[in-house]
This record gives C-alpha cells, structure tokens and sequence, in this order.
C-alpha cells in the first residue's frame, strides 16, 4: 500500500492477488469521524470522476473515498486478465480489502453508479456488518445492458460485428479521448438532458479525468471487462440484502431498462426508490444539485441520531 498527495488528495494502492486498485480520499480522511461514504464509478470512468461534483462542504468535511473498478486505469490488473474473470467475487474481493487495509472497523455507505452500483449490491451481501447502506444509482442486479452500451458489451464478445467488434471499440476510445468536444458529445449520449450534462461546469472536470485515465487503459483489459460484466447476475441473491438502499435513476436511462430499476426496488427488502423526470443514465451530472440533497437527506432521516 502506497501513498501519494497532490491538492489535498491522496492516492492510495491496495496490492491484491495480481490487481492494484487505485483509492482517492482527503488526506486527512482518518481524522473525519462518522461512517466513510465509498464511491463506485461506473465503466470505463475513473475514481477521479466523483469528488469535482461534491458540494463543497461534504468535500471538505465528510470522510469519504472513491475507488475503481478492477483493472480501470489508474487501477491495473494482472497481465492475463479474462473475461471469466468478471464475477462478484472479483469485486468482492478487492474491495473487503479496500476496507480491510484502509478503513478496518469503520462503517460505510456506498454510492455506486452503474457498474459501481452493482459492486455495491455485491459488497452489502458480503460484507453486512461493514456496509451500513447504499445508494444505487442507475445500478443493476443483472449486466444485461440494452442501448449503446448494449452494444459495446456486445462488440467486446464479438456478438455484433465479429472480429472487427473490439477493433471497433479500441477506434472510438482512441478517436473521442484525443479530442475534448467529440468525448464529451459521446459522454452525453448516456444522458438524456444533454444540454444540462453538456453545460454543467464540475461534469467538465470530470470529462478531463476521465481522458486522462482513457489514455493509460488498457484496453485489452477493458474490453474483456465490457464482454464479462454481461453475464453477471445476482438477483437469487438481492433478497438477502437488508441494509437500507436508495436505488435512484432518470426515467429515461438508455442503458438499464426501466423495468429492471423497478424490479430491483421491489426484491430489495428496505428500499427507497427514486425516479428522475426527463434524466437518463447520469444522473448525479444532469441533476447534481437534486441528487446530493437527495442523497444526504436519506441518509440524515435514516442514519443520524436526533433526526425527527
């Protein structure tokens, strides 16, 4: 485990059977009291993405860490690296030692979008004394995707377009990463108000992080990630989760079928479900504001003692 600064926050390494998965978080994390809110991305993101649209004040003052997805740059993963290898037992165990090595005996609350809302579902079944609650944000129980990102999921296993399907995914990241405009055109097709993702100032931050971290990824590793996360499927088990869950997402995400959020909602024991009008996949960008104090007055009602 290895740290380094810069503006205040640290990256740090957590080494585990072959992966090194890349956690920033304030450097003065360990001094925050309270449960450590934990920050999934969703695919082909990066951890950077998450602290640009925190209100400051949480930011500032809340104990918090935002961690990749496996072997999503600036996170690595062994040299062999397959799409079998895509289970909830991947994310399971790199993240118990997240906790472990990180924040041993702390309690934590994870907010996790897209794929990271999977993993979270994941880590609350295997870790339920760790995981106080989660927020899941346009997540899913299943990665069967529909849409676009269907699609790419499908060109990754040489489904759609045979052979020339990774080839094809390998152009678009080379081609969208090396020019700022034409990413973040490609970003907003997973909105649905364009204009409020395309015009928000911290999305536009995040969009810069994520080029970067798009230039050093390994795109082997990633596509196999893409062909993988399609056959996982963890809805025998969404039932035993008993934590309290917000599951949150915009009535018209073009990536995870509406049906399945209301599933999800249903089969989860203790949940809150919260649909977004005229918002698409993104929403913690094209309703920044709405989703922070959507998030944190859950948690207040929930969680905080002398709450009324």
């Amino acid at each position: 485990m290895s740290n380094n600064s810069h503006n205040m926050i640290t990256k740090t390494r957590i080494c585990v059977e072959g992966h090194t998965l890349v956690v920033e978080h304030p450097d003065t994390l360990f001094s925050r009291p309270g449960p450590v809110w934990m920050f999934i991305h969703g695919i082909a993101v990066c951890p950077g993405f998450w602290d640009p649209l925190m209100p400051p004040r949480f930011r500032d003052d809340v104990a918090w860490i935002s961690v990749s997805l496996p072997i999503h740059a600036p996170s690595s993963g062994p040299k062999t690296f397959l799409r079998s290898q895509v289970t909830p037992e991947l994310f399971n165990t790199l993240y118990q030692a997240v906790l472990d090595q990180l924040l041993p005996e702390r309690k934590i609350i994870i907010v996790g979008h897209s794929t990271g809302g999977f993993a979270a579902l994941c880590l609350a079944l295997a870790a339920p004394e760790r995981i106080q609650g989660v927020v899941c944000v346009g997540g899913f129980a299943d990665g069967q995707w529909v849409g676009l990102e269907g699609d790419m999921q499908l060109m990754a296993r040489k489904e759609k377009l045979g052979m020339f399907g990774p080839m094809a995914l390998r152009m678009a990241s080379w081609l969208t990463t090396r020019w700022p405009w034409l990413h973040a055109r490609a970003a907003s097709l997973f909105a649905h108000d364009r204009r409020a993702f395309l015009s928000d100032k911290p999305t536009r931050t995040s969009l810069r992080r994520m080029r970067r971290a798009a230039r050093i990824q390994n795109q082997k590793h990633l596509i196999a990630f893409f062909a993988g996360i399609r056959d996982v499927d963890i809805w025998d088990r969404i039932s035993q989760i008993k934590q309290p869950v917000l599951v949150l997402d915009g009535e018209h995400d073009p990536v995870i079928p509406h049906q399945k959020t209301l599933d999800l909602a249903k089969v989860l024991p203790n949940a809150r479900l919260l649909f977004y009008p005229g918002v698409g996949h993104m929403v913690m960008n094209e309703r920044r504001d709405r989703f922070w104090t959507d998030i944190l007055d859950w948690h207040r009602k929930l969680f905080e003692k002398g709450t009324p």
